[in-house]
């Protein structure tokens, strides 16, 4: 597997190309790389890979599914590595047990899955589509994951080749000067109010 840098310029390449698939599973490398070195005592790259998302919900929120609050609200569908005791999964085993899995046995996406491409638009939209047995997350998940990654303090002296770079609400951040300045990130991008709404998502969704 290729290092957090280089997964993530792969991520970056590969959306420029069109390989919207390939680059997610380039981001949920880098998100396996780096959750390795923030949790080396936990064993299980599933718990690893849940924790780092979860732990970064305040990144993964605004840049992948603004407005839903992502430490309550559950997704019906079913999932590989799902919690014994909360069967339902949050959005860290939906990336986890249908992107990063899918991705890494070298299967397709499950129909009903794929991502929905906006991010390389002028829009500002970022969509989640919820149908009953599925859903279908926005291509912006790749950025968010691969933002997660940059800004961790553990890869702070990580270096990636060229000018590669990362947007929000049309601001620029380089990522070469941004490894590991999660807290500074944070209070510099332009966050608008919004609402942190939980969603009551029954098992059968019309």
């Amino acid at each position: 597997m290729a290092g957090i840098a280089e997964s993530i310029r792969k991520s970056l390449q590969d959306y420029e190309q069109g390989d919207i698939e390939f680059s997610m599973m380039h981001a949920c490398n880098a998100i396996d790389g780096t959750s390795r070195k923030l949790f080396p005592e936990i064993r299980k790259a599933g718990l690893r890979f849940t924790r780092a998302i979860r732990d970064n919900y305040d990144l993964l929120g605004p840049l992948a599914m603004p407005g839903i609050n992502l430490d309550t609200t559950r997704w019906p569908i079913s999932v590989v590595g799902a919690r014994p005791e909360e069967p339902r999964p949050d959005a860290a085993d939906l990336i986890y047990g249908i992107h990063r899995c899918t991705h890494g046995h070298g299967d397709d996406l499950p129909e009903g899955f794929q991502l929905i491409a906006e991010a390389n638009t002028d829009s500002d939209t970022v969509t989640t589509k919820v149908k009953s047995g599925s859903v279908q997350l926005s291509d912006c998940t790749i950025f968010a994951l691969l933002t997660i990654a940059v800004l961790s303090p553990t890869n702070a002296n990580l270096k990636v080749p060229g000018d590669f770079y990362l947007t929000f609400r049309k601001q620029t951040y380089l990522i070469n000067e941004w490894w590991g300045r999660k807290d500074e990130y944070l209070q510099s991008i332009p966050l608008i109010l919004m609402p942190s709404v939980h969603l009551n998502i029954p098992e059968s969704w019309p």
